[in-house]
């Protein structure tokens, strides 16, 4: 089935379709089309990521402009932060029946991010947590939920903090594999960004490992 996704999101921005002109609105820029939605019509950004019918590059556009969005909150006191994140949050649950859904996972940590410091941002802290901790996922999901969490440096540093610290003992409990030597970095480097002193023990625990100098270094 062709996605849906181009000549609805055309409407949806104000561009005029006539017959003759929706072959030129199909291949116009993803980007360049969510870029124009604006903060009061997220939920058809929403819609867009829940849509069977919409690719999976589509709704990765999409997930990103929900990001973007967070910047134009402070403007809109009127929209709660969680309008935007709550969908995001969603993304977070694999589907193994969606060819590629774990780019989209990807990118919607990377998005989730964008919120540290936002009213409400800490209820996304936990989900993240339990990314970094799920040793089924993929490893770039898991890093990219690692790398999020280290943006929660204000409000809930502390929160964020456990939650890695939680990843890393049960990363060197395991020990090092081909699976999870870039993970455990990333942990690593995200719990330094934090500062968080209760970080040492987990950290020293890291230059007593298997793992390779390069993990150690970073755990320094």
């Amino acid at each position: 089935m062709r996605a849906k996704f181009p000549a609805a999101l055309a409407l949806l921005v104000g561009i005029l379709l006539p017959t003759d002109y929706l072959l030129e609105a199909q291949t116009q820029s993803t980007a360049g089309l969510m870029n124009r939605i604006g903060i009061e019509n997220s939920e058809e950004l929403a819609k867009m990521i829940s849509d069977p019918n919409i690719r999976i590059q589509d709704k990765e556009e999409a997930v990103f402009r929900m990001g973007e969005l967070s910047r134009q909150l402070p403007s809109h006191p009127e929209i709660s932060p969680s309008k935007l994140f709550n969908p995001l949050l969603g993304v977070l649950i694999p589907q193994s029946s969606v060819q590629d859904h774990h780019i989209l996972r990807v990118a919607a940590c990377n998005a989730l991010g964008r919120f540290a410091g936002q009213d409400g941002a800490e209820s996304i802290v936990q989900p993240l947590g339990k990314v970094v901790r799920n040793q089924e996922e993929k490893e770039e999901v898991r890093m990219a939920a690692g790398l999020a969490l280290s943006r929660f440096y204000k409000n809930s540093a502390a929160a964020a903090s456990e939650e890695l610290i939680a990843a890393l003992n049960q990363e060197v409990d395991r020990g090092a594999h081909a699976d999870n030597v870039r993970v455990t970095t990333q942990i690593v480097v995200s719990l330094g960004m934090l500062g968080d002193r209760r970080a040492f023990v987990p950290l020293m625990r890291v230059l007593r490992s298997n793992f390779p100098t390069d993990t150690k270094n970073k755990a320094q």
